[in-house]
């Protein structure tokens, strides 16, 4: 190995994570594919350093962007860095109103309403059915209920009011994830006249102006470890 291709890999190294991702999306959009990106927010995310990032996928060519909070479900293994739904509608809410024509988002805009704490949705647990090598797994994949061996199995012994915030379930408490309730702002869109109105204003006013929500994007940044402890690996 030469002496500049030992230079080169060890600027690799140095790359973090976010790095080494745009350069990968710089690569894949330059060969001709579709690129969009799915992000997901935890507890003390600086909605300043989204809208930035909302602007470089867009100067990069970015098709479309999804975003979803994350949420403090049982088989996660650090459960002091989530969002509970008070924390998550003002952090979208900061987020996503006064937004600029140029973002594009890969979601229904009525999930968007809903993480903003503009719309109520009901989840909708079989909306995302998931299938792996083990067969098709039990709703919600993050609780990692188990798998049924068939779709129609799957749909028939389901007990699908155990899901969701309404059904009392502890493990659904805080959840507003994409999988759950992005389905429910696509059904309510197309399931009625009243619904698919809705969407359609939804994707023309798309501004969502919003004195309230300036406001709070001119906050000093509050790093969560300030009130959170950090976890400690050992």
């Amino acid at each position: 190995m030469d002496g500049e291709k030992e230079h080169h890999d060890f600027s690799v190294c140095r790359e973090g994570g976010y790095d080494i991702a745009v350069r990968g999306i710089k690569a894949a959009l330059a060969r001709g594919f579709r690129v969009t990106t799915n992000t997901t927010l935890f507890d003390g995310a600086d909605p300043n350093s989204v809208r930035r990032f909302f602007d470089e996928m867009t100067s990069l060519g970015v098709e479309g962007m999804m975003l979803s909070p994350g949420y403090s479900y049982d088989k996660a293994p650090d459960q002091q860095h989530f969002l509970g739904r008070a924390r998550t509608r003002r952090l979208f809410r900061a987020i996503l109103a006064n937004r600029k024509s140029s973002w594009n988002f890969n979601m229904s805009p009525l999930f968007g309403e809903f993480l903003m704490g503009k719309r109520n949705f009901s989840c909708t647990p079989w909306g995302m059915p998931t299938y792996n090598v083990f067969g098709w797994q039990k709703p919600c994949y993050l609780l990692q209920d188990g798998y049924a061996d068939s779709f129609a199995e799957l749909m028939a012994e389901t007990a699908w009011a155990q899901y969701g915030t309404e059904s009392g379930n502890s493990k659904c408490a805080n959840c507003m994830v994409h999988s759950g309730y992005e389905a429910s702002g696509v059904d309510y869109g197309f399931g009625s006249v009243r619904g698919f109105f809705a969407m359609a204003k939804a994707y023309v006013f798309n501004h969502y102006p919003d004195r309230e929500a300036l406001d709070m994007l001119a906050e000093p940044p509050k790093p969560v470890h300030s009130y959170n402890p950090l976890v400690q690996i050992e």
